[in-house]
């Protein structure tokens, strides 16, 4: 492999000079180990011309990112102005476009592209136009200068620009010309300053542009142009080294058996190992791969959910199962397949700080991920032999953020300083993992005192516009106040109607024993926003789950869609039970709560699904002998629990049982611990008044030893309550 300082090359190449693809493109991207490109449109010609010369970097190993534009037309961009979500507007406008291959050149170049995408040379993003005030303008020239910095495995670097015409005969006739400068050459500056504008805008930190993840739609348009075998037509001829004609007849092809064995073994090798790196993103069991290369029989319930997540990519989930029922496997599937098929090049993953080591053993153990964790100074690795003791590695406070794969601690991340870092220095993230999601929660939920998010959920809130993906782990979502319920679910995909005052209506009205009419109208608005965002109710699953016939069930659904509120107030008493009851069943949380219980997987056991039983909970009272003055702080410890139970408002007791449960343990861990956990309480109060509910205090900044606590047990709630 030559190095691009080893070839001699001109500051301007011009139409004189010949044809720009074979003088410049092919011999630097021959040399390339990364090519970061500009181009103006996502259509096939623009797409095709940006792949040429690119077989040179894949040969190497190497990774293109790309960004191009996609212009709104005025209708779109008003709708947009109306409160439509810009990713979903660019994905219908770039849906209305498909990639259409002008000729059998453009054809093989896009199939060179889909192949790079899922074998993880390429990374594609859409650049939307914008005024200096963030909102998306009309103008179809949204790289006005079209731009590319090329990189060698020595760090040598050649950026280029000029006003490239992108239409096929701007290239193939050769009209325009481009600048070239290079990093070792008289003006290193002009690289410097064309990388610097690539990253802004890669990052999203151009003011110009705002910049997306190639919507889904997109995506799966390319990925059409996939090739049926392993290799793309155009890595397995050389460009511009056509096989050699000859008018005599050919030769009979050699056979194996007269080929020296060493090139057939190599032959051999080279394509058993091929496919073995490109078996986990082909679309024929290519999802298998991450499971059967792991170290785990997982259970159904566990397939069950992998599959939710993956073929629903970017994943957005919250898995709810009890404890004890291998949420962390569900994910480790999840992060392996998606690592090894080139889906998510970027992941963070977030739990307390307690439990940063399991996460990071498990996933060795089990997924043979070794991953590093972030403990604020340096990044760790668990101890290997590969590593030949070079697992401890020093960084700065940004210097982590390069890395691919991290495990941090959500309490250190949640800080002011760590999360202005998080959210506005890093790149986006392909997947991001949240462990004891329900930490991020607001103040006091559902209290008339209630405040706002604690950091950490401000952290999340800020942070889901920053991934593709998110996962929230958490085994107490559901003993919670339900307005912190859908706190979690907004930062996953919730439809834009289910306003959190929408989302406590909805369960209100649905827990009614015969609602009104209007409130069934109200239900059946959002049940129709849940069929626009998540896609339609089927026919046969309303027939089940309403024990209707087919006839009966066409007609309840066609009045739940109705616009209109006389067709649902037309339906008889048993119809209108059976709108309820689907209208109870397809709500958000179905579409993304992921919740399984020892019981079902109890049933597994029975029926014989599973070879493990589970096993069942029998809990054991110890005694033990108390110092009088230890006997008189456990005793002043419950009253004040009981006391401040029984003091709250019955629409919060379930909240602050749960948070009362916290001085049980801080008192069985220590007095000190104790201490410092009513000090904090005490502060909390002073600073917001005799009012503030006694939740408030108990979390926000809490050091990571003291908030290690995974599950609060539900039937300690009801200890409570006593008479004080």
């Amino acid at each position: 492999m030559t190095m691009l300082a080893d070839r001699s090359w001109k500051l301007k190449y011009t139409p004189e000079d010949g044809d720009l693809v074979k003088l410049f493109y092919i011999p630097a991207l021959e040399d390339a180990e990364r090519y970061d490109r500009l181009t103006g449109y996502f259509n096939a010609g623009a797409l095709a011309l940006a792949a040429r010369g690119i077989e040179g970097l894949v040969r190497n190993g190497g990774h293109m990112r790309l960004v191009v534009g996609c212009t709104l037309e005025p209708p779109e961009i008003q709708a947009i102005e109306a409160g439509e979500d810009l990713r979903e507007r660019v994905d219908k406008c770039l849906a209305t476009l498909p990639l259409a291959p002008p000729d059998a050149d453009a054809s093989s170049a896009l199939e060179l592209l889909a192949w790079m995408v899922a074998c993880g040379h390429l990374d594609v993003k859409v650049a939307v136009p914008c005024d200096a005030a963030g909102k998306p303008v009309h103008d179809s020239g949204i790289f006005h200068e079209k731009a590319g910095i090329i990189e060698d495995r020595g760090g040598d670097k050649i950026a280029w620009n000029g006003s490239l015409n992108e239409t096929a005969a701007g290239w193939q006739r050769n009209w325009e010309s481009i600048n070239v400068y290079t990093s070792w050459g008289p003006d290193p500056g002009r690289v410097d300053s064309e990388e610097a504008n690539f990253a802004r805008i890669w990052a999203n930190k151009a003011q110009r542009v705002i910049v997306l993840d190639v919507p889904d739609a997109a995506r799966r348009d390319l990925m059409r142009f996939l090739p049926a075998s392993d290799m793309p037509a155009r890595l397995k001829e050389p460009e511009g080294k056509p096989a050699q004609r000859s008018l005599k007849k050919p030769d009979r092809p050699e056979t194996e058996a007269e080929r020296p064995a060493e090139d057939v073994l190599g032959d051999r090798r080279s394509r058993v190992w091929s496919f073995i790196r490109h078996a986990p993103s082909l679309t024929e069991g290519g999802e298998s791969v991450g499971e059967a290369t792991s170290a785990i029989e997982p259970w159904p319930h566990q397939v069950k959910a992998f599959e939710r997540l993956y073929r629903d990519w970017p994943p957005k989930l919250l898995i709810a199962d009890e404890v004890g029922l291998g949420k962390t496997i569900q994910a480790g599937m999840l992060l392996r397949q998606a690592w090894l098929a080139g889906r998510a090049k970027r992941i963070l993953i977030l739990a307390p700080k307690a439990v940063l080591g399991q996460w990071q053993i498990e996933l060795r153990e089990k997924f043979n991920l070794n991953w590093p964790i972030y403990d604020g100074h340096k990044m760790v690795r668990y101890p290997s032999p590969a590593l030949r003791g070079k697992h401890e590695r020093e960084v700065d406070r940004e210097g982590w953020l390069k890395e691919p794969v991290v495990i941090a601690s959500s309490q250190l991340m949640r800080r002011r300083d760590r999360a202005a870092v998080l959210l506005d220095a890093a790149d986006s993230w392909d997947l991001v993992v949240l462990d004891e999601a329900h930490h991020a929660r607001r103040s006091a939920a559902g209290a008339a005192s209630e405040g706002g998010p604690n950091a950490l959920l401000r952290l999340m809130q800020g942070l889901k516009e920053r991934t593709r993906g998110l996962v929230l782990l958490t085994a107490t979502p559901m003993q919670v106040h339900p307005i912190e319920v859908w706190d979690l679910l907004n930062l996953l995909d919730l439809p834009p109607e289910w306003s959190s005052n929408a989302f406590l209506d909805f369960f209100d009205d649905i827990g009614q024993p015969n609602p009104s009419s209007d409130a069934i109208d109200r239900m059946a608005r959002l049940f129709q926003s849940v069929e626009r965002h998540f896609g339609e109710v089927k026919t046969e699953d309303a027939q089940y789950l309403a024990s209707l016939s087919r006839l009966k069930a066409n007609k309840v659904l066609r009045a739940l869609r109705d616009d209109a509120g006389i067709p649902r107030r037309q339906l008889e008493t048993a119809e209108r039970r059976a709108a309820i009851g689907i209208m109870r069943a397809h709500t958000p949380i179905r579409r993304l709560v992921s919740r399984h219980t020892r019981e079902l997987l109890r049933r597994y056991f029975k029926e014989g699904m599973l070879s493990t039983p589970i096993a069942d909970r029998r809990v054991e009272d110890r005694f033990i002998e108390m110092t009088p003055d230890e006997r008189a702080l456990y005793d002043a410890v419950e009253e004040y629990i009981a006391s401040t139970y029984n003091q709250a408002d019955a629409n919060e007791r379930t909240a602050v049982g749960f948070v009362m449960t916290i001085y049980r343990r801080r008192l069985a861990s220590s007095f000190s611990a104790l201490r410092n956990t009513l000090q904090r309480h005490l502060d909390a109060m002073a600073n917001s008044g005799p009012t503030q509910t006694q939740t408030m205090g108990l979390d926000e900044d809490v050091p990571d030893d003291e908030t290690s606590d995974d599950f609060l047990d539900a039937d300690a709630v009801g200890e409570f309550e006593i008479v004080a």
